[in-house]
């Protein structure tokens, strides 16, 4: 059979074709590729493996105009360049799929959306957004997205809820206990004076300076110091970034500044620190500085860093954002729902 042939043969395969193949009802080949339903694994499997013999898969797009809206995910990011970010949409992606909906990831500027950007967005429809935008408030999204359900992560701030009935359901992500077990740590292990090593650098906009996670990080810090009684000898400009961590350490150590310990706002960023401190400047980690990173990124632990670091489970986020997409898809004009997950400390030996 000629190519052409045989993809006019896969075109006229339709679910009562699946239905007879299999010796089911047109409603059981429906069911079997909706995840939701209740379908015994054997004959879903069953079913599937005849549909994919006779070379049929479901129109999504007319099951979607059925339903009134379509089974898409809007995912926003400001980058996947970072090991973070792009663990966590990998492994979100991951369970969209296998829960039967498409995933459609957007790259848009971390500190403003532009209209050509709502344009796009707003063009396939999604049925949900979910928007790792860290500087956007759950109130500024109602209005690039109109109707649209969104799910936000936030970091520990007093995000208000938005008003008037929208929709935008939230993931609170708790930091201040896993930074304050860092700060335990370091000052158990006789550490007195902490740098920061922040998540915001000079080449942003002053309106890039509201970062939430970054600004509840430092508030945490804060806390902690003060109940340890250690010092916070400054916050050091590192952008989320190794080059600019490592060069502003540099800086800092060479401009003769002190300090015992540094706590990065991210993984990347404390990688720069380390690599700073022993290659460039002949200091040893954890004899001279205390390093402690926050993700827990899996690079974290080569044998090369082996950081002590605040982890943030990606299983347990995304866990807590599916519940969040079904629980809004399920009542799409239900009240505003907040998941809570919350930070913990990874001990390695840079401390």
């Amino acid at each position: 059979m000629s190519r052409e042939k045989a993809l006019s043969r896969q075109q006229e395969i339709s679910a009562e074709d699946v239905a007879m193949a299999a010796g089911v009802s047109r409603i059981m080949v429906s069911r079997a590729f909706n995840p939701d339903a209740s379908v015994r694994s054997g004959k879903r499997e069953h079913i599937l493996r005849v549909a994919a013999e006779l070379g049929y898969h479901p129109d999504m797009a007319a099951r979607s105009m059925a339903r009134g809206r379509s089974n898409l995910v809007a995912i926003l990011v400001p980058t996947l360049a970072q090991p973070w970010e792009a663990l966590e949409v990998d492994a979100l992606m991951q369970v969209l799929q296998r829960n039967g909906m498409g995933c459609l990831v957007f790259r848009l500027s971390p500190w403003r959306i532009g209209s050509d950007d709502l344009v796009q967005v707003r063009a396939y429809k999604p049925a949900v957004v979910i928007a790792f935008m860290d500087s956007l408030s759950p109130g500024e999204l109602v209005p690039l997205f109109g109707n649209t359900p969104s799910i936000y992560p936030h970091y520990g701030l007093d995000v208000p809820a938005p008003q008037g009935g929208q929709r935008v359901d939230r993931l609170h992500i708790e930091q201040h206990a896993g930074i304050r077990s860092a700060v335990r740590l370091l000052a158990g292990s006789g550490r007195k004076r902490l740098v920061y090593v922040s998540g915001l650098g000079t080449e942003h906009t002053k309106e890039a300076r509201n970062a939430n996670s970054d600004h509840d990080r430092l508030a945490a810090l804060r806390e902690a110091v003060d109940e340890f009684g250690l010092e916070l000898v400054t916050n050091l400009e590192g952008d989320f970034d190794y080059e600019t961590a490592r060069q502003n350490v540099c800086n800092f150590i060479r401009a003769g500044g002190q300090t015992d310990a540094f706590f990065a706002a991210n993984d990347v960023s404390a990688f720069g620190v380390m690599d700073a401190l022993r290659f460039d400047l002949g200091r040893r980690v954890p004899e001279d500085h205390a390093v402690i990173g926050f993700d827990n990124v899996p690079q974290s632990g080569w044998r090369a860093y082996d950081l002590t670091t605040v982890n943030l489970p990606v299983d347990a986020r995304v866990a807590a954002i599916m519940r969040l997409v079904k629980s809004r898809l399920a009542d799409p004009d239900g009240p505003v729902r907040v998941e809570t997950v919350s930070a913990s400390l990874i001990v390695r030996s840079s401390v």
